[in-house]
């Protein structure tokens, strides 16, 4: 390949040759995929994926999905099972091993193992006959398929290692699926970064107590913006009759400023708004923002089964995300 129009091509091919393969698997794919996936739900221990070479490398990724979503599991390296590795596996545990061919030597040990202890072993292979096979309680078989490329690069894992994450993806998020798994418990996996925070709930960043400025409905117009300045959040809340919350902020005084022209005579019940925009405190911050940026408002009042907790400026969360 001489032309950077050659080099392009080829590189498009080989991701088609891929995407081919995965939709081989996607149609191939039958009952045994469910009824692995009601295994895993149903394992009171871990999940241990085990496999060698390519594939023990792409089930580390599976494996790093699966403790991400919340469910116990750990890789064991087959060269090193019989080695003392074994020794990691426990009777309610069960097995998540993956080869090619099925036959690969290093898994004997394995087999052996799980039989002893009736440990339970999903197999993931592309041949039916295979001593995974054999010796696996449910087989997910995907069918054999070309690897990416030329006949130069026929023993070169690709397009095979693919099937192996799309296969190893489609477990996780369909086991954690029926585990009703919720976007707030995959922040719990992941409390640092920009997944993190992306993830975390505004109970978190609430500000509350008497960081929180309060006038009554009948405060004066100067007095309310002492209020406002004493805290530096841009607002005050006005309690009214069993504790209802209205809410006057910086844009409210500027407004009204600009509106009257005796303002000393203003009073909190003039200028307030009276039906301010709560959310909940589970709410994730990005989704705070998104309000707030629609509504055009840089106060959201926070509250959790309908009481009152505090509240949240736009200022406080952008700060956060952008850390």
């Amino acid at each position: 390949m001489k032309s950077e129009i050659q080099i392009l091509n080829f590189g498009k091919k080989i991701i088609k040759e891929e995407i081919l393969s995965i939709q081989k698997i996607q149609k191939s794919l039958n009952l045994n995929f469910s009824k692995a996936v009601n295994l895993i739900c149903n394992t009171k221990g871990n999940i241990v994926f085990s496999g060698v070479g390519k594939s023990k490398l792409i089930l580390e990724k599976t494996c790093g999905t699966f403790s991400s979503l919340g469910i116990s599991s750990y890789v064991l390296d087959a060269n090193q099972a019989s080695h003392g590795g074994l020794g990691s596996l426990q009777k309610n545990d069960t097995l998540v091993i993956a080869s090619n061919s099925g036959n690969t030597n290093e898994l004997v040990a394995i087999f052996k193992y799980a039989k002893k202890y009736k440990i339970k072993i999903i197999g993931i292979s592309s041949n039916s006959k295979s001593q995974l096979s054999k010796n696996a309680n449910i087989n997910i078989i995907y069918p054999k398929i070309k690897e990416a490329g030329d006949k130069n690069f026929s023993l070169v894992p690709t397009s095979s290692t693919t099937i192996l994450t799309c296969i190893g993806d489609a477990l996780a998020i369909t086991v954690a699926k029926k585990r009703n798994f919720k976007i707030s418990m995959f922040g719990e996996h992941h409390p640092h970064g920009s997944i993190g925070k992306s993830l975390t709930p505004i109970k978190d960043l609430l500000i509350t107590g008497n960081k929180i400025p309060y006038v009554h409905k009948d405060a004066i117009f100067s007095k309310i913006l002492s209020a406002i300045s004493s805290k530096r959040l841009g607002c005050v809340l006005v309690k009214g009759k069993k504790n209802k919350l209205s809410i006057i902020t910086d844009g409210d005084t500027a407004r009204a400023a600009s509106k009257f022209s005796n303002i000393q005579y203003l009073r909190a019940t003039n200028i307030m708004t009276k039906n301010p925009t709560f959310v909940d405190e589970m709410i994730l911050a990005p989704e705070a923002l998104e309000i707030m940026n629609k509504k055009r408002i840089t106060i959201l009042l926070v509250r959790s089964k309908g009481k009152f907790k505090g509240l949240i400026s736009i200022h406080s969360i952008i700060e956060f995300l952008n850390k």
